[in-house]
């Protein structure tokens, strides 16, 4: 991931990242149609135009994988214009929106479908068609969101190690009868008070979670309707940062398709304490500690009585070099998931990212899926602009 900053004068900005992708697994494929190394390609591509007030910006993504074509995908992630004021903002077309404040999971971040054929941690994220209109206020902001169209959920292909347990079907339900073209509604207010930042949102509109219903041709995907009310909060205490994230979710009924209303509790919530300087050196050590609470079943969510530990180390050079670990701990049958991240540059024009995670399944739960299905992952990247 990469961020392109512009300034509000006249000019423009090309940029294109290439990517070389391996992911190679520890545990040999339990069918023959699957390998133990899999690699791929990437290109993103940005282009932006700054004019007075007005902003167009547009970011292209393209993917490429060497054994599952299921991967194989292109997706506008941006294709907006943007109007900026002194107390208001428009922004029109396909974008991007992030909400939360947690390290182990976004509750909240509902505008946007997950790109699930990309990272596991699931912070890649489809581009949105959506109406965007932000009221500056004081110490904060008042949002709007109209978003006309939904994006499906994509899976890996079977001969893909994080392929479904079973056959999906082409066709896809929807409790709506405008289906993808459902218009959804959103808003969000944001303040910061002193050392507090809260956020509170709705959002009434397509479930971004798919369900799976059985049929004839294996299982069909199912997107419902719901209502969704969240919450967030963040306060700084010195080297001490308390967060988190809170969630009402209703799933409204679909007699048709056999689906019952359905009343969502969730929060995830901790703190993060920063030591400066860690062994007197330039390095800086933060720990990481968070519950995760869902109303839903093991079977369903990762996170339903889960704790999360961690470490970030920011190196603090001229490459931006940092390395995050964490292991998500399921109180209920001692289940677990280990990751470890870590980047730097390499030069101005060269990245390179790491990542490994390791799952432990213990009992009828979500992560029984990812059972044996450890893996290391190198992602190097290229960045040119002009």
């Amino acid at each position: 991931m990469y961020w392109v900053f512009v300034s509000p004068l006249h000019g423009h900005e090309v940029y294109h990242e290439v990517g070389v992708q391996q992911r190679q697994f520890v545990h040999e494929p339990s069918n023959t149609f699957q390998k133990s190394s899999y690699s791929a390609l990437s290109l993103n591509s940005f282009y932006s135009h700054s004019e007075d007030d007005q902003l167009w910006a547009a970011e292209l993504w393209l993917r490429a994988d060497q054994h599952d074509k299921e991967r194989n995908h292109l997706d506008i992630r941006e294709l907006y214009w943007l109007n900026y004021a002194d107390q208001y903002e428009w922004q029109v077309g396909v974008a991007r929106v992030f909400w939360g404040v947690t390290e182990s999971a976004h509750l909240v971040d509902v505008i946007n479908q997950t790109d699930y054929l990309e990272g596991l941690d699931a912070e890649d994220k489809l581009g949105q068609a959506m109406i965007h209109y932000t009221q500056w206020v004081d110490n904060g902001q008042v949002e709007f969101f109209v978003l006309p169209h939904f994006n499906e959920r994509e899976f890996y292909g079977e001969q893909h190690r994080f392929a479904l347990p079973f056959d999906v079907s082409e066709q896809t339900l929807y409790q709506s009868s405008a289906k993808q073209q459902h218009i959804d509604m959103a808003l969000r207010i944001s303040q910061t008070w002193q050392d507090l930042d809260w956020s509170i949102n709705g959002f009434r509109g397509t479930n971004r979670d798919v369900q799976f219903l059985p049929s004839d041709n294996g299982m069909t995907p199912y997107y419902g309707q719901m209502e969704q009310l969240g919450a967030t909060l963040q306060y700084l205490m010195g080297a001490w940062i308390v967060k988190g994230e809170f969630l009402l979710r209703r799933t409204l009924s679909d007699p048709e398709n056999q689906i019952k209303r359905a009343d969502i509790r969730a929060f995830v919530a901790g703190f993060e304490y920063s030591q400066i300087g860690v062994f007197d050196s330039q390095y800086d050590l933060g720990y990481l500690l968070e519950y995760q609470y869902d109303s839903r079943s093991r079977q369903q969510v990762l996170g339903q009585n889960d704790v999360f530990a961690g470490m970030r180390l920011a190196l603090n050079d001229a490459d931006s070099s940092e390395i995050i670990v964490g292991v998500l701990h399921d109180v209920s049958d001692q289940s677990q998931s280990m990751r470890l991240e870590g980047s730097m540059r390499l030069g101005e024009q060269t990245k390179v990212e790491v990542a490994a995670y390791k799952f432990k399944s213990k009992g009828d739960n979500y992560l029984n899926q990812l059972e044996n299905q450890d893996v290391i992952e190198l992602n190097l990247f290229w960045y040119f602009s002009h």
